[in-house]
């Protein structure tokens, strides 16, 4: 939704007692030429939205991001700790997440890291080359928490489900996986665990010329999540083997697909 006037109309409409907003810019090199399209999505619609869940007394978990911080090897980060990002896109996000609370008080900023799922993110862009015989040269002094989608999203319902029971509190709280690694371990682990023999090697940022500058070191504490709501998140050794084989069996079908219809 790119007109903020029709945000509050179309909230009304739903007379929802949460809002939980998901949407976002995450184009995160294109954020680099696009930013007042990025503002416009990740900062003044997020204060909108808040400013409506202040308004009709409802409760706003907003969706944030890891790429607040700049992660310079200083990483665990807690949620108080000084944001500090190196592109547009964590600029925007990190305003958004200040437009958010300073509208809507009772709000949550939920920052997760590193989301993906069988058919979205990192493992499925890695899987899909690997179906077609690429082999890969991943990034390894990049560290962060990787997140399975669906784990989030439990995640919300939980703490949400908490906060009208008045359990927990508002502001910043992060929810990430719950254990931390880099993208080579990530690839490499995902790759030998769909029993593929795809060549991974590690590289360093700085032999990947890109718009966007990403955080070194982002990895982020869910020490109070574990604290306010009782809840671990799963680590990512628990769930990529069982995500990396669905997800080449996905990528695969696509090849398949790609090949009998001439692509």
């Amino acid at each position: 939704m790119r007109r903020l006037e029709q945000i509050a109309p179309f909230l009304a409409e739903r007379d929802a007692d949460v809002v939980i907003n998901t949407a976002a810019y995450t184009a995160v090199d294109l954020a680099e030429t696009e930013r007042d399209a990025a503002f416009q999505l990740n900062a003044e619609a997020p204060g909108a939205v808040a400013q409506f869940c202040h308004m009709k007394g409802a409760l706003l978990i907003h969706i944030s991001t890891d790429y607040v911080f700049g992660g310079a090897g200083t990483g665990p980060y807690d949620e108080d700790a000084p944001v500090s990002p190196l592109s547009v896109y964590g600029s925007s996000k990190a305003a958004g997440e200040v437009r958010a609370l300073s509208a809507a008080a009772d709000a949550t900023v939920a920052r997760t890291s590193w989301l993906m799922s069988p058919d979205a993110g990192f493992l499925a862009a890695i899987l899909r080359r690997a179906a077609h015989g690429e082999p890969l040269r991943v990034v390894r002094d990049q560290r962060g928490n990787p997140t399975l989608a669906s784990d989030l999203a439990r995640t919300l319902v939980q703490v949400t489900r908490d906060r009208l029971r008045g359990i927990g509190q508002a502001g910043v709280l992060h929810m990430a996986g719950g254990a931390e690694a880099s993208w080579f371990d990530l690839a490499k682990f995902a790759i030998e665990a769909a029993g593929l023999s795809t060549d991974v090697s590690p590289a360093l940022s700085i032999d990947y010329v890109l718009p966007a500058q990403r955080p070194e070191d982002s990895r982020l504490s869910t020490l109070r999540l574990r604290q306010n709501h009782g809840i671990d998140m799963l680590p990512w050794p628990n769930w990529v083997p069982d995500t990396a084989r669905i997800g080449l069996r996905l990528a695969a079908s696509r090849v398949e697909t790609g090949q009998q219809s001439g692509s």
